[in-house]
């Protein structure tokens, strides 16, 4: 397993080899073996280089994680350690993470220095098992019930604009109202072309137009404060401009309930002690936090 994922994550054999200090026709024929006891072909091999099959990409998420737990095990053996060791793979939203991870993770490796923390920032929709990612911070309603979450933090996602934008064009008194406001959308919500509210109970979805929407709340959040138009993002985002009067919220009725942050991560049975040591130092780094 080590020398498939050297070879994975160097693509090629020769990477693979000095990273484990061996032999290439080592590294060749254990990665051979593998393959001949999994019944698969695990790499396509040209002259110029090495490239996963797909399942070989799907069985190298499993085996990174399977030697970063046997190491993390390892070194807590090794150095009769009670604390956490090994690397996290963090995944999460690019404002959030900006705004509120920093510090968090800081005081964190203080306290655990034996710990390694990559941190992805990303917009998009992160797959935590198919990409290899060992926790992730996500906002909203959870689709995958294949994971496991748990709240880190209260939040609104809100319907707003700037005082001198209502001013000049009037505050929205219903959903079907946006149709006659410039409706600055997030991309990755509905392709930018629905928001979501609530009504009688139920998630209804209007539909919007604008000229201006981009992957980024934070873009959308200036374009607010600029006068441009009306905007729905999370107030771990907009929250301040609420408070200081600089954007003012409206549709309140028809805000969604339950859109929280969580902490995520697979279902396992035994969750390591660096996740766990983790996501128990996030929530108490963002208890009671106002956002």
């Amino acid at each position: 397993m080590q020398a498939f994922a050297a070879v994975g994550q160097t693509g090629s054999f020769a990477g693979a080899a000095r990273k484990l200090n061996l032999a290439n026709s080592v590294i060749s024929k254990r990665v051979k073996d593998l393959e001949d006891f999994l019944g698969t072909q695990l790499f396509i091999r040209t002259t110029r280089k090495v490239n996963l099959t797909d399942t070989g990409y799907s069985y190298l998420e499993y085996v990174r994680k399977i030697l970063d737990e046997l190491e993390e095990v390892e070194t807590r053996i090794r150095h009769k350690m009670d604390k956490p060791v090994g690397t996290i793979r963090l995944a999460a939203p690019l404002s959030f993470g900006v705004q509120y991870l920093g510090p968090a993770i800081a005081s964190y490796l203080e306290k655990y220095p034996s710990v390694t923390i990559k941190t992805y920032l990303s917009d998009r929709q992160v797959s935590l098992i198919d990409e290899g990612y060992d926790l992730g911070i996500k906002i909203g309603h959870l689709k995958d019930s294949s994971l496991i979450a748990k709240k880190l933090l209260d939040c609104r996602r809100v319907v707003c604009a700037s005082p001198e934008y209502f001013k000049k064009h009037g505050k929205p008194e219903k959903p079907k109202d946006l149709k006659n406001h410039n409706c600055m959308s997030y991309l990755n919500l509905a392709d930018g072309k629905a928001w979501p509210y609530l009504e009688d109970g139920r998630k209804k979805w209007q539909s919007v137009s604008g000229s201006f929407l981009s992957d980024s709340g934070d873009l959308l959040h200036e374009a607010a404060l600029s006068g441009c138009g009306i905007t729905l993002l999370p107030t771990f985002i907009v929250g301040d401009s609420i408070k200081d009067g600089k954007l003012e919220v409206v549709l309140k009725e028809y805000e969604e309930i339950d859109f929280n942050i969580y902490a995520v991560y697979q279902h396992t049975r035994h969750l390591s002690t660096k996740i766990r040591t983790l996501i128990d130092h996030l929530n108490e780094c963002f208890k009671g936090m106002p956002i």
